[in-house]
């Protein structure tokens, strides 16, 4: 259960800032460029880069992408026949299953002998005993920590579904692997009871960060590249996708010369978006009044556009964001989200207006800790680690290289965490539970220079098994399994953002957040919240 923070962590912290770094060390030839790339098809010329998006790109999050209208290529398509011999693209990889499953046990393995005899965690003292005894006493709630059950969770099922997705399975055939990989962990190489909470966080959240993480990789790998250049390719595709970046060691195509694209997915037009700049938040209920200073790093992409894609495969189009807190107090990692698509169709407008609609996978996750050492008062804390639900995405055009652009989200919670005011036990202060989630935002460009982003976001979780009598004193903190304090927890934020591009890739945005957390306990007194927050930033697209 502990075991994402010190192992999981080290990745998960260097992911997207070697993203970064890795880009600026390739080569001209490299497929971040902005540079046009044409390419023969039979039905004609595709073009594969930022020019093939629209002149700007919104995510569920208000990102944005601008481009040069004059060379927005309105007839793009991703190439269906990957077979053609006119896109240089490797052949679909021989699935290999057993190997998939040897990976995943391989990849437990490892995770213990690190745990049990190199960090020595008590929770990896294994015995035969403690095995039979998991199997006896069966699935319970856990008291781990807010982001080593709501985020390192997702990211270690990640590891084990790419087990299967590098070794050819699709993203269904590889799901299972997921599941498998967590029952190992959770039934035989831990000491307490296996956990309600993580087989689904890991296999389900997992599914959404592993398939992320494999389309990332693709983009990165460079099948022609040489020498240091092709060192970069590789120690990106490393970084981004563990798993995947092993088996490409061990199998030799690490450096082995081969077509430009490593499969279809490494085609897929994206744009990426970093930031760096200076965050505030105010806490008005905190006692006394304080205010945190905080600087911070963020990454932000939208990959492929839903407006041209088929709509048949999941994660064919997703956002990502993830906020990192510098120099500060706060957790390292304070934001974190993804909003991809499992199925949809697109419609195009006599006018020119494109709508999307479609079934979404979402995962949203907020953290902030106290702000002083002398209260223990935290502004707030909630995670959406699995939810499923629908979407609409609309974009309008207007003269002027104008555009207005509106999504909106509905998702029911499979599993998700909130902040409690009450329950404090081992390394738990937050409920567990399952809801809803609702998400409205729109943007409007002005002649792609000028960019105003609106947004409301409500996360609303209930939580119904608790254990009032607060007795912990005699309780076995393996064995209290409660989700937490009974009742439910309601998280809103209202943010705008404003920003100017000074430069073709470059931008300068000032942002305003509200958040407000109102939570209800059926045996303790409700508690609410107002938390302000303001962000200037820089922000590079590449």
């Amino acid at each position: 259960m502990e075991i994402g923070k010190k192992i999981l962590g080290v990745w998960v912290g260097v992911n997207l800032p070697f993203f970064v770094s890795g880009v600026s060390a390739m080569e001209p030839d490299s497929i971040y460029r902005r540079e046009k790339i044409e390419v023969g098809m039979d039905s004609g010329i595709v073009s594969r880069t930022l020019s093939s998006l629209p002149a700007v790109a919104i995510d569920s999050l208000g990102m944005e992408a601008r481009v040069d209208s004059s060379r927005v290529d309105t007839a793009f398509q991703v190439p269906q026949e990957i077979s053609n011999p006119d896109w240089d693209i490797a052949a679909p990889p021989r699935k290999r299953p057993w190997l998939s499953g040897v990976e995943v046990v391989g990849t437990n393995a490892l995770f213990h002998i690190i745990t049990r005899y190199i960090i020595h965690e008590d929770y990896a003292q294994i015995t035969w005993s403690s095995i039979k005894n998991n199997f006896k006493t069966g699935f319970l709630w856990d008291n781990d920590k807010f982001n080593t059950n709501l985020f390192f969770h997702p990211y270690q099922g990640g590891l084990y579904f790419n087990c299967a997705r590098s070794n050819g399975l699709n993203f269904w055939e590889s799901a299972p692997y997921a599941l498998f990989g967590s029952s190992i962990w959770e039934l035989f190489l831990e000491l307490q009871p296996p956990s309600t909470n993580d087989i689904i966080s890991t296999t389900l959240g997992g599914m959404a960060l592993g398939e992320v993480s494999y389309r990332l990789s693709s983009l990165a790998l460079n099948g022609q590249a040489r020498g240091w250049n092709r060192f970069a390719h590789e120690a990106v595709g490393l970084i981004l996708n563990p798993v995947r970046g092993v088996n490409r060691l061990m199998t030799g195509e690490a450096w082995r010369v081969g077509p430009r694209y490593v499969d279809r997915m490494a085609t897929v037009p994206f744009y990426f978006q970093f930031d760096v700049g200076y965050r505030v938040l105010n806490c008005f209920d905190s006692q006394p009044n304080r205010s945190r200073h905080i600087g911070f790093i963020g990454f932000n992409m939208v990959y492929n556009d839903p407006f041209e894609i088929e709509g048949n495969e999941p994660f064919e189009h997703f956002t990502a964001r993830m906020l990192l807190n510098l120099f500060s107090r706060q957790p390292v990692i304070g934001e974190a989200s993804i909003c991809a698509s499992i199925w949809g169709r697109a419609h195009d407008y006599a006018n020119g207006n494109e709508l999307f609609a479609g079934i979404f996978q979402n995962y949203n996750y907020y953290d902030s800790e106290s702000f002083s050492d002398e209260s223990s008062y935290t502004p707030f804390r909630i995670a959406e680690t699995v939810s499923y639900g629908p979407g609409l995405l609309y974009r309008a055009r207007f003269q002027g290289n104008n555009s207005l652009s509106l999504n909106g989200f509905l998702s029911g919670i499979v599993l998700g965490g909130s902040l409690s005011d009450y329950f404090q036990f081992h390394d738990r202060d937050y409920n567990m539970g399952s809801g809803y989630s609702v998400r409205v935002n729109g943007l409007f460009s002005l002649r792609q220079k000028l960019g105003l982003y609106l947004a409301f976001e409500n996360y609303h979780i209930f939580t119904w098994k608790g254990y009032e009598q607060k007795d912990y004193e005699h309780i076995d903190q393996n064995y209290l399994n409660a989700q937490g304090d009974v009742g439910n927890a309601r998280l809103q934020r209202l943010n705008f953002r404003a920003s100017f591009a000074i430069a073709p890739q470059l931008s300068i945005a000032a942002e305003t957040a509200w958040y407000r957390r109102k939570t209800h306990y059926k045996y303790f007194p409700d508690v609410r919240s107002d938390t302000f927050e303001f962000r200037l930033m820089f922000s590079y697209h590449i």
